[in-house]
């Protein structure tokens, strides 16, 4: 039964959350995480799923916009990274539709 068990939350495939961290000063980490699981489960994304991680991402952008001079020049640069890269995984296992709603979440949150 155990065993079972295990399988069964190995096998969760559905949106990754993303984690808000305590310090600010781990904030791109975070985000990296979140990147980086959402890159591992997206080929079995269903919309819900994109709806969510979409969501996420607002949340994440918002809080970026918040910590953006708090944070070192590499820490930027370790979002931009990280957010190019959460685009180049709805690229490839999302929808142009989704995509274009993540390019206007991120502009304006950045007005």
């Amino acid at each position: 039964m155990l065993l079972v068990l295990m399988a069964f939350m190995g096998c969760n495939r559905g949106p990754v959350m993303f984690e808000r961290p305590k310090d600010k000063s781990q904030f791109v980490s975070s985000v990296e995480k979140f990147v980086k699981q959402t890159e591992k489960k997206s080929k079995h994304y269903s919309a819900e799923d994109w709806k969510v991680a979409v969501e996420q991402f607002t949340v994440m952008s918002k809080e970026y916009v918040g910590v953006k001079d708090a944070l070192s020049e590499q820490d930027q640069m370790r979002w931009d990274n990280a957010r190019v890269k959460f685009m180049g995984v709805i690229n490839a296992n999302g929808t142009e539709e989704i995509a274009k709603q993540v390019k206007e979440i991120y502009g304006n949150v950045l007005r």
